[in-house]
């Protein structure tokens, strides 16, 4: 009787054990996935921080001292602020996740502080691409471009 019981007892810590580990594993790919979204949403957009300095340029062509000037200049400063958004937002997201910095569920509050933060990078990688999706949009209008 004696055995069964540590047989039990042996079945049971080892089915406990495969539990845990397999909601670490499901945990772990869904921080993953969640990041390989955050960085789809940053490489969908960083290509166009390139037009951004050439729209300031053409906007810059067409300002002048006259009150008609005021959306050019406007559309600049959107520009010049999605750039600067952008730019913080890098150094800001690898700061907070270094570059082959591991996370893994085994140490639950760091696994679910990183889990949080990421979440938090989402909704702001997700305001960043709207930003600069609007302000290149009304830059082109202004010009003529859309």
């Amino acid at each position: 009787m004696k055995k069964s019981a540590i047989t039990i007892f042996i079945i049971a810590i080892s089915t406990s054990f495969l539990f845990s580990c397999n909601d670490n594993a499901k945990k772990e790919k869904e921080f993953d996935d969640l990041m390989q979204q955050v960085i789809d949403v940053h490489d969908e957009v960083m290509p166009k921080i390139g037009n951004i300095g050439s729209l300031i340029k053409k906007l810059e062509a067409k300002v002048d001292t006259t009150a008609a000037s005021a959306p050019y200049i406007k559309a600049q400063e959107d520009l010049k602020g999605s750039y600067d958004f952008m730019m913080e937002w890098m150094q800001d997201f690898s700061k907070k996740f270094p570059y082959n910095e591991e996370i893994t569920a085994d140490d639950k509050e760091k696994f679910e502080a990183k889990m949080k933060t990421l979440k938090e990078e989402e909704i702001e990688v997700n305001t960043l691409k709207e930003q600069i999706n609007s302000s290149i949009d009304n830059a082109k209008r202004l010009l003529g471009e859309s």
